[in-house]
């Protein structure tokens, strides 16, 4: 036991405090450690969900814009030719389909784009919680 002017305490309360504050910063640690496997888990999932729901990956997405645009130039050409060669009515068939290349490109595109926008936001939140236990694990 230690005797001051204002309190009485024992040496094991003081112990048992450090060993508390190390306690709470090793907790502390856990939770960021498993923050980052239920991120790393999560990601995983979109991507198995992604997988079963569209075989294609990004490469594949790219070319089918690329061809979309491919299509709507040929239907647009088609549609010129037929208006010189006075097909009339039958001008709307191609540039109909040229519409619906051009909602092919932008739908393809539209899913490339949302593909690396999930990915940068999982690096971003991936890397400031490793910052994060990288500070705890210095203290």
């Amino acid at each position: 036991m230690k005797r001051t002017d204002n309190s009485i305490f024992t040496e094991e309360v003081a112990r048992i405090a450090a060993n508390t504050g190390k306690m709470a910063e090793s907790l502390e640690v856990i939770a960021l450690q498993n923050e980052i496997e239920k991120l790393d888990r999560e990601l995983g999932m979109d991507h198995m969900l992604d997988a079963k729901k569209d075989a294609s990956g990004p490469a594949s997405k790219i070319m089918g814009s690329m061809f979309g645009v491919f299509f709507t130039v040929v239907c647009i050409l088609m549609a010129t030719g037929f208006s010189k060669a006075g097909a009339g009515i039958f001008t709307i068939v191609p540039l109909g389909m040229g519409v619906f290349g051009i909602i092919i490109s932008i739908s393809s595109l539209r899913s490339v784009l949302k593909e690396n926008t999930t990915h940068s936001k999982y690096r971003e939140r991936r890397e400031a919680l490793e910052r994060q236990l990288e500070a705890l694990k210095q203290k």
